[in-house]
């Protein structure tokens, strides 16, 4: 017995932290053998928080739920027309908890982002065929395409391993976007991202490919074509209305700048910026190449066939850090390819990627990704005003690639700064962030080589700096992606199809269905086959 208690001693004492807390993992309660702080709940004067005065009336939550039902049973009169318009917003990585925490980053837990009064909402599952968790690459395909496929794959089928370049040039291997459907069609087809333009969810908009990595020629394997290639020369990329983003950087041969200073990649020799040129030039089309956000406002509509931009030699920056004369806003960008692409009497298809939503989270910078989840909000709500008459016959859906290990943890008062602590640790008597993550490069920041946490409250006049980094809990170089659901939206002809949770490709059926787009085998809607058979009859 005696050997049985120095042992329990001795196992004690080993958990003793450098904040004096000893933790008996054999046991449900906590030593502690120093005093310090304490939860605020413990404290005998503790008075629990109130809420907003209106809130503690049951009439203010009966009243606002008959106007909240009202305004669901008008919103759920189906629009069953043909969707001349297609406006798909992807917000790359925009799980639900980064929804959750933007709302309290814009001031309140009960507000509502611009897509989340669409009237219809729906859940993805975003697996690839190979990999539980996915990356932009296959989800992109299942969006895009309607076919899911392998992880770092753009546009080809589950047959093409990553990297394998023999295999992706196979015809059968190769899956058809919504924008060559569009383009077949005689739609406009347009692209906007704050991430390079040759990066994976827009690549697989117009591209081909073995593997996401092959922007440029710079790893690319003989016979393959790389991307920034295939978006200036390709089937799909040539007949772009627009494009904007960054990446200039795979368009540009090595040994030269690009028109804002930044240096090229190609090893080929070639500068694909002037070979668009020359090539609109010789199709003797309007088009307008430009680099800066002066150059973009400058557009006049109505005197451009085709617009190409390219705002910096790799992504975008972050709307929060980035020189705003120089570069657009993704709202800017959008708004431009509108402005153009709603010319064609006949529709268009527009892609947006709010990308950089998920380049923060990769970092652990959790403000950036609120921030950048704002800027797509703006880019969204800015899109539908926009639209004005042509509101009901244009589809617009707002959903995510896939998600993140981001999460909003603890018990924080309502109105609590989601950038702040918001609970607090009886084990180690620290405060604790309300916004965590799974893994990723900040562990270090957040704790000691030995164990155990550095104190927020240290931290405390830094949390509001973009560059600050919210704890990971396992250190990893690049924080992953989540597994979980995301979230759809959707308004405009045939928006209702798209509530329900389903598998990720099925958001690229719908999308085609409610265009009436796609091969002549796929489900078409009555109006679709009137709208088809008017035209073979030629009225």
């Amino acid at each position: 017995m005696g050997l049985i208690c120095v042992l329990l001693v001795i196992t004690v004492s080993v958990h003793v932290t450098v904040n004096g807390v000893i933790g008996n993992p054999l046991s449900n309660f906590v030593t502690v053998n120093n005093l310090g702080p304490t939860h605020p709940m413990d404290n005998p004067d503790w008075v629990p928080p109130t809420a907003p005065t209106k809130e503690k009336d049951r009439e203010y939550w009966l009243t606002s739920g008959q106007a909240r039902l009202r305004r669901q049973l008008e919103l759920n009169e189906q629009n069953i027309n043909v969707a001349k318009n297609v406006i798909i917003f992807l917000g790359d990585g925009l799980s639900t908890p980064t929804l959750a925490a933007t709302r309290m980053y814009l001031g309140g837990e009960e507000l509502e982002l611009s897509f989340e009064t669409f009237p219809h909402t729906g859940l993805a599952k975003t697996y690839c065929i190979n990999y539980q968790v996915s990356d932009s690459a296959c989800t992109a395909a299942a969006i895009l395409t309607g076919v899911k496929n392998n992880y770092g794959t753009i546009g080809v089928s589950g047959h093409v391993p990553l990297r394998n370049c023999p295999l992706s040039l196979q015809e059968s291997n190769r899956l058809t976007s919504i924008l060559k459907y569009a383009q077949e069609d005689g739609r406009s087809t347009g692209i906007v991202t704050n991430t390079r333009i040759t990066h994976a969810t827009p690549a697989v908009a117009y591209a081909v490919s073995g593997a996401r990595y092959w922007e440029d020629d710079t790893e690319l394997p003989p016979g393959c074509v790389d991307i920034a290639t295939q978006l200036v020369h390709g089937d799909i990329g040539t007949n772009l209305t627009v494009a904007l983003g960054g990446g200039s950087r795979h368009f540009y041969p090595t040994g030269t700048l690009d028109r804002n200073g930044e240096p090229g990649r190609r090893t080929d020799g070639r500068n694909l910026v002037d070979e668009w040129i020359n090539d609109a030039v010789a199709r003797e089309l309007q088009a307008q190449f430009v680099h800066d956000r002066t150059g973009l406002m400058a557009i006049r509509p109505e005197l451009v066939d085709r617009l190409f931009g390219l705002f910096s030699g790799n992504h975008m920056s972050y709307r929060m850090l980035a020189d705003a004369q120089r570069e657009p806003s993704l709202q800017e960008m959008t708004i431009k390819a509108l402005e153009i692409l709603r010319r064609n009497d006949r529709g268009y298809v527009l892609l947006v990627e709010g990308g950089r939503i998920d380049h923060a989270h990769h970092d652990n910078l959790a403000k950036l990704a609120l921030d950048e989840t704002v800027e797509l909000h703006r880019a969204v709500e800015s899109a539908v005003r926009q639209l004005d008459e042509s509101v009901q016959e244009t589809l617009v859906l707002v959903t995510a690639d896939h998600s993140h290990t981001f999460t909003i943890g603890g018990y924080p008062v309502r109105g609590n700064d989601i950038l702040s602590t918001g609970d607090f640790s009886r084990f180690d008597r620290m405060p604790f962030f309300t916004l965590t993550y799974a893994n990723g490069p900040s562990y270090a920041d957040h704790f000691y080589e030995n164990g155990g946490r550095r104190n927020p409250d240290d931290m405390r006049d830094r949390f509001h700096d973009p560059d600050f980094t919210y704890p990971a809990a396992v250190p990893y170089e690049d924080e992953t992606h989540g597994g979980d659901d995301v979230a759809v939206f959707a308004k405009g002809p045939w928006a209702h199809i798209f509530s329900g949770l389903y598998e990720q490709h099925v958001i690229g059926h719908g999308l085609l269905f409610a265009a009436c787009l796609g091969p002549d085998t796929f489900q078409q809607s009555d109006a679709c086959r009137e709208r088809l058979r008017g035209e073979r009859e030629g009225y």
